[in-house]
């Protein structure tokens, strides 16, 4: 059946956007306008209805991704893409997302359960209203379930409990210890020793079975690797007036995440007489809670690599899988069997368990040992949300910074200016107090020295507001130096990005939004730079590798798409890797280096990094006895020829950086329905850029493009109306609408289109117009919702 759709069909897919809308639950009139990109510009009455207005154009542009995010919080893919699917949801069904976004929706304030019941009654008003499924259910045979309100805190918990690979090293870490040794995994890692390891179970045989079961981790540490907000990063920066021409702020922000199809933000514009903000939101969370502006304020924020989760290795009872040890005491632990629907109609049964550090995450009971999560996002109710409207309302930084007090979790870097020409930057979130031995690995559970005692007060975390410098900029670097005293987090990322950044700024004068939007665009790689300076003075061992040096030589370090040096530099840098780890690692080498576009040992931008220093301080400690830098060199520079040429060709002048660097996005049911596949996914675009340049594009193995820029932002808060933004794809999440990739040839040029703010400009120029009125609309018969399912 699905193979008989048509083009015509994806078209007809698209919901109606203009004309009258009468639904249910809609307190007053509301106007939506689309721009030029579909971009929805909300206008409402009162603080209920733009929500219920963002709940309707979020469900109109992308229930279907809406939809495939709930099913993922709540481990529920299996349902939709088979076997495929099956390791994530059993780690989904194990973290229990829901059991804490219903916990958090409780525990937040009436205003805030108000916005979320506003928003889901907009989604379920939408799928009440609407004649015809979006493509994928018609494709999946598939309905809408209801929008309850706690499916936001769902959603915006599966967006960010992976991100940054915290938890995910400390598995590798543990693992490499072991492999390694102390004295090599300080040098990899090139801090200070960690000791030996910290998981030290009884002796006897149990001891065996602990590395048992670390070693069953192995496979759920690379599913947890794949998944994708592995990667999420990002740059911002901020500029103050005294910098620019017009003498107000500009704030640039550009996130980084691996490419998904729909993209993994939206553009949205609400208005009402509480509050008139722009800005970014996921698709099922009303907001705009990373990015945006209002009438006196513009925020926006990078990941802050901050260490905010927790695992502990828990013993558990010989003869009894529901007890648990701690402090010389057997405590209860929670079970609950899960059943898992897959696609096809299997079924699949889990028990999840829970101590009370959280979660089982890997690891069986009954085998004795297991390991547990603790994440402030679920270790207990968490109230992130009553920051949502504060935030939009804020008319100063020091309102915007006071709003922030109930934020825990994703830890950000956050910018903030506001129109009175200040500029401030806060780590914002919650980090656990705890003992080092935390940050390293895996720690005992039963022991009770490694519980968390409490959280960094506010007052504490790192900030800054109105710098001598004049700019503050954030790229996932270090926070603070060693004086700081709390600890933050091993884990960030080296400082190129945030360095060329810094030195484009110092050499600006009188800045204005295109000076951000070309250095959003900025492929210049300063470890390029290094690598090739090392690399020039070695000897080639044929005529072949001498022409590659000298291009190499040649070469400023710019990764343009066109860039044959480019494609020489990224391919040379990946043999240096394997040749020096691939020895050291034996057996994990491949999973450790293979496990996504950031390997799951540990970032490889950061692996890349320290082999750089090594080299330049020629500390020959990771190399084989008798072995050098330059001999590593020379060999990896013949076979980065060598594979060039089995993939594309002798004529090394068409070796392009763009031919290998290729965005590669797929819809997740590209590979359910193979047939659909060219019309769900967008189109592959060249890439310049990698993931050491501001124009960030990491690398999978095999060089396409990994995580990149999901959109880019520049504020001007000298003139709302210079403001100006771009995502890959577009604002619709329907294959069949105009605006599905409309914005990619914007984007991937690095060119900004205007973020529409003046409503005589809006008004003026929209391509579409829609009014919501107060009613009932009964549409379809087969989308009327048991509203009443709100628990």
């Amino acid at each position: 059946m699905t193979l008989s759709f048509t083009s015509d069909d994806l078209r007809a897919a698209v919901p109606s956007l203009t004309g009258t809308l009468r639904l249910r639950g809609l307190e007053r009139p509301v106007e939506i306008y689309r721009d030029a990109l579909g971009i929805p510009h909300i206008h409402a009455s009162t603080v209920h209805d733009a929500f219920f207005a963002q709940g309707v154009v979020h469900a109109q542009d992308r229930l279907w991704q809406m939809d495939y995010d709930r099913h993922r919080a709540y481990g529920r893919l299996a349902e939709w893409l088979g076997n495929r699917a099956l390791p994530q949801d059993r780690l989904l069904r194990r973290l229990r997302l829901e059991v804490s976004a219903r916990a958090d929706y409780a525990a937040v304030h009436a205003e805030t359960r108000a916005m979320l019941e506003a928003y889901a009654d907009g989604v379920n008003a939408v799928l009440h209203a609407m004649p015809l499924r979006p493509i994928e259910y018609q494709l999946l045979d598939a309905t809408p379930e209801p929008w309850r309100p706690w499916d936001a805190l769902a959603i915006f918990k599966v967006r960010h409990v992976f991100t940054g690979g915290i938890w995910q090293a400390k598995l590798w870490r543990a693992r490499l210890l072991r492999h390694l040794g102390p004295e090599l995994t300080a040098r990899l890692y090139g801090g200070d020793p960690p000791g030996q390891p910290l998981i030290i179970p009884p002796d006897g045989e149990d001891s065996g079975r602990t590395w048992a079961s670390l070693e069953e981790l192995r496979a759920g540490a690379n599913t947890a690797a794949l998944l994708p907000d592995l990667e999420g990063g990002s740059n911002n920066w901020v500029i103050a007036g005294s910098r620019t021409a017009s003498g107000a702020p500009l704030l640039a922000c550009d996130p980084h995440r691996a490419l998904e199809v729909p993209n993994v933000y939206y553009q949205n514009h609400l208005a009402c007489p509480a509050f008139d903000a722009v800005g970014l939101s996921f698709p099922g969370v009303p907001g705009l809670p990373l990015f945006g502006h209002n009438r006196a304020v513009a925020w926006g924020v990078t990941t802050a690599m901050a260490d905010f989760q927790d695992l502990y290795l828990e013993h558990f009872h010989p003869t009894d899988s529901l007890l648990y040890e701690f402090q010389g005491q057997w405590r209860q632990a929670e079970r609950q069997r899960e059943v898992i629907h897959v696609r096809g109609g299997q079924l699949a049964e889990i028990d999840a368990y829970a101590t009370h550090h959280g979660p089982i995450v890997f690891g069986d009971p009954a085998q004795g040992y297991a390991v547990a999560l603790r994440y402030t996002a679920t270790a207990a109710p968490n109230v992130t949300f009553d920051a949502f409207i504060p935030m939009l309302q804020a008319a100063s930084v020091e309102e915007f910074e006071a709003a922030m007090r109930p934020w825990v979790d994703p830890c950000n870097n956050l910018l903030v200016a506001d129109t009175h020409g200040h500029i401030a930057y806060r780590l914002r979130g919650q980090v656990p107090i705890r003992s080092r031995a935390n940050a390293w690995l895996p720690v005992p559970g039963w022991t009770g020295t490694h519980e968390w005692q409490g959280v960094v007060p506010f007052e504490a975390m790192p900030q800054q507001r109105n710098p001598a410098a004049g700019f503050i900029v954030t790229a996932n670097n270090r926070i603070a130096d060693d004086t700081y005293p709390y600890y933050l987090t091993l884990r960030y990322e080296p400082g190129f990005r945030a360095h060329r950044i810094r030195q484009r700024l110092q050499s600006l004068q009188m800045a204005g939004t295109e000076d951000m939007v070309a250095l959003q665009a900025d492929r210049v790689s300063i470890p390029a730079q290094a690598f090739v300076s090392l690399l020039a003075g070695v000897r080639p061992a044929d005529a072949a590798g001498a022409a590659a040096q000298a291009y190499l030589r040649a070469w400023n370090g710019a990764m343009e798409p066109d860039s044959v040096a480019a494609t020489l530099y990224a391919v040379c840098r990946e043999q240096v890797v394997r040749t020096v780890m691939e020895p050291l690692l034996g057996s994990l080498a491949r999973p450790a280096l293979g496990g996504g576009p950031h390997g799951v040992l540990m970032p490889m931008s950061q692996l890349r990094a320290r082999l750089l220093t090594l080299m330049q301080a020629d500390d020959r400690s990771l190399l084989p006895d008798g072995v050098n830098w330059p001999m590593v060199l020379s060999d990896a520079l013949a076979q980065t020829v060598t594979w060039l040429q089995e993939r594309l060709g002798h004529d090394m002048a068409r070796w392009h950086w763009g031919r290998l660097h290729r965005t590669a996005a797929h819809h997740p049911l590209a590979a359910v329905f193979p047939a659909w596949a060219a019309r769900l996914n967008p189109p592959s675009v060249p890439m310049g850029g990698d993931g050491d340049t501001v124009q960030a594009a990491s690398l999978t193995t095999s060089y396409s493009v990994g995580s990149t820029a999901v959109a880019r932002l520049v504020f001007d808060l000298g003139d709302w109306r210079r403001s100006a933004w771009a995502v890959p794809l577009g604002a619709s999440g329907h294959p069949g609408s105009p605006h599905y990739t409309d914005q990619m040839a914007l984007w991937s040029a690095g060119r900004l289109a205007p973020m529409l703010y003046d409503w005589q400009e809006i008004r003026a120029s929209a391509t579409t117009h829609q009014r919501l009125e107060p009613g009932h609309d009964g549409g379809d018969e087969t989308f009327r919702l048991r509203l009443s399912m709100r628990g």
